[in-house]
């Protein structure tokens, strides 16, 4: 299978560095549950009237305060635009084309934990970075490429049936690569795994606030992600040893998250411990 995920490290300076243009920011273990993936994703017509329809969800289970907001750092003025040009050195011409846009949102993994991550999106490259807004540092990234992805699902997220999970009311988009293979026992149950055939994305928490802004919004980013990866000529786009004969699937449907009783992730998630915040005397 084609690996689309670059060795996880801090930025090391290329020749073929750019600078990134921030005006472009918010610019346009459970396969069985999730769909086939030998579906037709329906009519174009189809597609717009349940992305459409599925906009008016709530996009939080639970609405911050103002104070909770403030204890966010990526809420400080111009944050999110000096870290999308700090990270900047990530982008190389030949890998990613044309910078698409930025986005700054929520990412949950195979065992249901979130965790906030800057996005680039480009011509080529989905581009996931985790930026410490404390330290004002990037820790790490992965270079996704558009053409080694099968699937792309849009939809709200949801648990499978026999989960104690309450519900997400939230909408979302996952990316599937290598035909979502099915996880090896060690890799399902180890949460720290980082060779999983799909991610997720749901927005920022920001985004029902005061503070929200485009770049918090999954629903802009699956747009533009759609966009790209319809756009994307396979025969041009990088990895050269990457032959395409099917184009990347979208599919309007309801995205699962196998989780049945997640106490360690409900615990991360309902102390935001995935986020950069001020927390009391001490911010992590």
């Amino acid at each position: 299978s084609q690996e689309t995920t670059d060795a996880v490290s801090p930025i090391q300076p290329s020749a073929d560095q750019r600078g990134v243009d921030v005006s472009c920011l918010g610019a346009s273990r459970c396969r069985a549950d999730a769909g086939s993936l030998d579906g037709n994703s329906g009519s174009m017509a189809e597609n717009v009237s349940t992305a459409s329809s599925s906009s008016i969800v709530r996009q939080f289970s639970r609405e911050l305060s103002e104070e909770e907001t403030k204890e966010y750092f990526s809420v400080r003025e111009g944050a999110v635009e000096k870290a999308a040009e700090q990270c900047s050195p990530v982008l190389m011409k030949h890998l990613d084309g044309e910078l698409r846009g930025v986005w700054l949102l929520t990412e949950i993994d195979h065992w249901d934990t979130e965790k906030e991550r800057l996005l680039f999106l480009t011509d080529y490259s989905l581009i996931v970075l985790k930026y410490d807004f404390i330290t004002l540092k990037l820790l790490e990234y992965r270079r996704l490429h558009l053409k080694t992805f099968d699937v792309v699902q849009v939809g709200l997220l949801t648990y499978p049936n026999k989960s104690f999970m309450p519900p997400r009311n939230q909408e979302g988009v996952r990316c599937i690569w290598d035909q979502g293979s099915q996880l090896p026992v060690l890799k399902d149950w180890n949460p720290w795994c980082r060779e999983i055939p799909w991610v997720t994305f749901t927005s920022h928490h920001l985004r029902a606030t005061s503070m929200g802004s485009s770049h918090h919004d999954v629903g802009l980013f699956s747009r533009a992600l759609v966009e790209a990866v319809t756009q994307l000529d396979a025969s041009q786009a990088p990895p050269a040893s990457l032959v395409r004969c099917t184009p990347c699937r979208v599919l309007y449907e309801p995205i699962v998250v196998c989780s049945y009783l997640g106490v360690a992730a409900a615990f991360h998630n309902t102390t935001q411990l995935g986020f950069f915040k001020a927390r009391g005397k001490v911010s992590f």
